[in-house]
């Protein structure tokens, strides 16, 4: 068993830090992802700064604590860089997904019905950019393993 952890350990460390040569159709994938990236840190700052409107939104509106607005915000950051860089594309792609489906059903509770089309998109983004680095990913421990030459 030792040897099958220093296998993994090994795979998971060269996958980390490969870099697959470019197919037809990345860019776009990219786009998504930095477009995504920054678009959550935009809206974690807003959140982490406490603009007014929007702490009443949180605390009197969604009857959400104060302190979960800063969690959201931290989580919108960390999550927009995590899908600026390669490495962490996919776990924040996920984070960002689920922080997504809460804010659908945040939306759907409190009635505000036009602003779940937006939370739509920006979910499916998220999970279409979630696939695409777990096919790569995919990919890159097949090349590792000589099954593919890409």
């Amino acid at each position: 068993m030792g040897n099958s952890d220093e296998t993994i350990k090994t795979l998971t460390s060269s996958l980390m830090t490969r870099k697959l040569e470019p197919r037809a159709g990345d860019k776009k994938f990219l786009v998504i992802a930095y477009v995504l990236g920054i678009a959550h840190i935009i809206f974690g700052i807003t959140k982490l700064i406490g603009l007014p409107d929007l702490t009443k939104e949180f605390t009197q509106t969604w009857q959400f604590p104060l302190w979960f607005m800063y969690f959201v915000g931290i989580a919108q950051v960390l999550g927009g860089i995590g899908l600026c860089v390669r490495q962490l594309r996919m776990p924040a792609s996920l984070a960002m997904a689920l922080i997504m489906i809460g804010a659908i059903a945040t939306t759907i509770v409190s009635g505000q019905l036009p602003n779940i089309i937006i939370c739509i998109v920006v979910l499916v983004l998220c999970l279409v950019t979630f696939v695409n680095r777990l096919k790569d990913l995919a990919i890159e421990l097949a090349m590792e393993q000589g099954y593919t030459k890409n």
